[in-house]
């Protein structure tokens, strides 16, 4: 089985269940601890599987749960309980430039800057060629499923202020993807959840239940700032070639012709609107002729981010309050569930306005 594979030849002591990806990780548990980071039981020296070899039974056992994502492990800050992702990266990465730009205080302070904030940077003790980075743990956007058509807003709205902040510093993020978008949802789960089974709770009790986006906003985040670039605002922005991101290649990119990267950034953040909600949500369309010019063919015809930003607040502003607080209901839904679901979604809307919770669930603060 997968997680019973092992590197080649003899694996050192206490590593014979442990992936090749996290052996890396073990090896340095010592040196991540004396740093205040605490990884899961399964990193740590002298680890003894709990569940049976040659059974399925690791599936269902905490230190069964194995990394997914390679550069990337869990930990828990031992000095606030702070469950924090620290990210394997080369010093010289753009991820390392662009992240501490955004982390430092004049940065992190400003609300409309919604690039994921760098805790900590980490030498990593036998090379100067590799550092970590140490940031909260964030959550997949889309899990659990957005409710009603104003938290979609919400969403859209702080990642197009986040580009438009960050194209105002003069960084283009040339991947901003929904995979490189991500939700820090403290606020939406009275429990921490695990890292590698989200649905489950951090100690393994059982399940883990969290309340809505309108009852306890979250805050949303850009992330991944690999192929990311800092322009100087006293020259000519270079021209870039276009990357994949998310599965989707811009025109320009299929076309191999270098365009404007932040005409670019506009271009993937109309089509992450698009594949991700347009055509797949219900009650949306009155965003389509705004995410039309944000994906047309030719960059220099695209809307810069400040008129995104200026169009989508005039859109939400003729909502009402109904209209932003409809269900999220999805266009390949089976229509027998739909007067049910309906019906529920009528009483827990009910709910949210006896508490006087606001149709666009705004974050009151943003979080540490």
């Amino acid at each position: 089985m997968v997680a019973h594979l092992r590197p080649d030849g003899p694996a050192p002591p206490n590593l014979e269940l442990i992936l090749p990806n996290e052996t890396w990780w073990v090896e340095h548990f010592d040196y991540l601890k004396e740093h205040g980071y605490v990884m899961r039981p399964r990193y740590r020296p002298g680890w003894k599987p709990s569940y049976k070899l040659g059974t399925h039974e690791f599936l269902e056992r905490e230190d069964g749960q194995a990394l997914d994502v390679n550069p990337i492990m869990d930990a828990i800050r031992s000095s606030d309980s702070l469950m924090v992702a620290i990210k394997r990266v080369k010093t010289s990465s753009s991820e390392v430039q662009v992240g501490t730009l955004f982390s430092n205080d004049e940065h992190a302070s400003n609300p409309s800057n919604h690039c994921i904030r760098i805790l900590e940077v980490l030498s990593v003790p036998e090379t100067a060629d590799e550092v970590l980075l140490v940031m909260p743990w964030l959550r997949e956007v889309d899990s659990p499923s957005f409710r009603t058509i104003g938290e979609i807003l919400q969403f859209t709205k702080e990642m197009i202020e986040g580009l438009q902040y960050m194209h105002k510093s003069n960084v283009a993020h040339r991947d901003c993807s929904i995979n490189n978008m991500a939700m820090d949802a403290k606020t939406m789960y009275p429990h921490q959840y695990h890292p590698r089974a989200p649905e489950r709770r951090y100690d393994w009790t059982g399940r883990v239940h969290h309340r809505s986006r309108t009852h306890r906003p979250p805050r949303y985040y850009l992330i991944d700032f690999g192929f990311s670039q800092k322009y100087d605002p006293s020259q000519p922005r270079p021209l870039e070639y276009a990357i994949k991101s998310g599965g989707y290649l811009p025109p320009e990119g299929a076309a191999v012709i270098p365009c404007d990267p932040f005409a670019t950034d506009v271009f993937l953040l109309g089509n992450m609107v698009r594949t991700s909600f347009l055509d797949v949500i219900d009650g949306l369309e009155f965003l389509r002729p705004l995410v039309n010019d944000m994906i047309v063919d030719d960059p220099s015809k695209r809307p810069t981010m400040d008129e995104v930003a200026s169009r989508f607040s005039i859109i939400t502003k003729t909502l009402s309050s109904w209209e932003l607080r409809s269900r999220a209901a999805r266009k390949n839904e089976f229509p027998l569930l739909k007067p049910f679901r309906a019906i529920h979604h009528l009483l827990w809307t009910t709910s949210m306005m006896l508490l006087l919770k606001p149709a666009i669930p705004t974050p009151t603060k943003s979080p540490s």
